[in-house]
């Protein structure tokens, strides 16, 4: 077997009758399809299995009472029989000839991973993913790692890579929290690993709201929250720690992140007693008594006199 397709599942029901018909339409036919329902509360699981009584791919399905993507999809790896992954939501497309094109990249260049240019469909917009110093062809390590922890949105998605399954396993997976566990993935396999990039949009990534990236935006602070939470996963992770560019980035990110935590009336000093956090190096000038009573009280941090000076005269860039 080539390729395994990983597939989690939770109240997916309104987009299976698509999903099938997405993968019916590949071009590639050495795969199978490992579909993990991640604790469904609606009738996904019957729909599923009505759905694939005529198809002609292999396929296995798996239960996974844990939820989160990450969970589901460490589930689906254990028991995947492809010399080569891809990892699909249900309610994401894949074009029919992504991996016909994929493995004649992986049969003519060395490299542990292949992954596409990807588009976001919102509900009243498009977004052609952003692939700045992103170079079409071989990206040697960890220039990729680099890029993705600079510039979170450059990541194009899971369904957007082909990778050698020994990588994820040698990566222990995606993380188990319940977002970010791609992008957990990604950094670190680009500061390990050599990929090839090329500019096709053929993986398409629906944002609606019942995703889970649309329900965390809801909560008051969504967005800077879950950013905070995968950088401290990255900043005690063993991979990322060997890497000295990577952690001073992440330093620099977790202080920012830190500071506007406490602009917003979030009690840091908590945060900071975190096991993950242990290491972090906070800068006085940020972090003196006098600029943190400054950022509770100005409408934003960019308004705080300390970080002024630190912007124009202190921060350089990280090369």
């Amino acid at each position: 077997m080539k390729l395994s397709v990983i597939i989690p599942i939770y109240n997916g029901a309104p987009f299976l009758n698509q999903l099938i018909k997405t993968i019916n339409a590949f071009t590639f036919s050495d795969f199978e399809c490992v579909f993990i329902d991640n604790n469904s509360k609606d009738d996904s699981l019957s729909i599923l299995r009505l759905l694939l009584e005529n198809v002609t791919f292999n396929y296995t399905i798996l239960t996974e009472e844990r939820q989160g993507a990450g969970h589901a999809r460490n589930t689906g790896i254990k028991i995947a029989k492809g010399e080569f992954l891809a990892f699909l939501d249900c309610d994401d497309i894949i074009l029919p000839e992504k991996f016909e094109y994929d493995f004649g990249v992986l049969e003519t260049h060395d490299v542990d991973f292949v992954f596409c240019r990807s588009k976001r469909f919102y509900k009243n917009r498009v977004i052609k993913h952003p692939i700045k110093d992103i170079r079409e062809g071989i990206n040697d390590m960890p220039t990729l790692g680099h890029i993705w922890l600079r510039n979170f949105f450059c990541l194009q998605g899971p369904g957007s890579l082909v990778v050698r399954k020994r990588v994820v396993e040698q990566l222990g997976g995606f993380h188990t929290s319940y977002t970010g566990e791609d992008a957990f993935l990604f950094i670190r396999m680009g500061l390990v690993c050599k990929g090839y990039f090329y500019d096709k949009t053929y993986f398409h990534y629906f944002r609606h709201s019942l995703s889970t990236i649309s329900k965390s935006n809801k909560e008051e602070h969504g967005v800077l929250k879950r950013y905070f939470e995968l950088r401290q996963n990255l900043f005690v992770d063993d991979v990322v720690k060997r890497n000295d560019l990577a952690m001073r980035i992440l330093s620099q990110q977790l202080q920012m992140d830190l500071l506007k935590l406490q602009h917003y009336g979030i009690d840091i000093g908590k945060l900071l007693k975190s096991e993950k956090l242990n290491n972090l190096k906070l800068m006085f000038l940020l972090f003196n008594p006098i600029s943190l009573f400054i950022n509770k009280r100005v409408p934003h941090i960019r308004f705080n006199p300390f970080f002024q000076v630190y912007i124009k005269f202190i921060k350089k860039p990280l090369s």
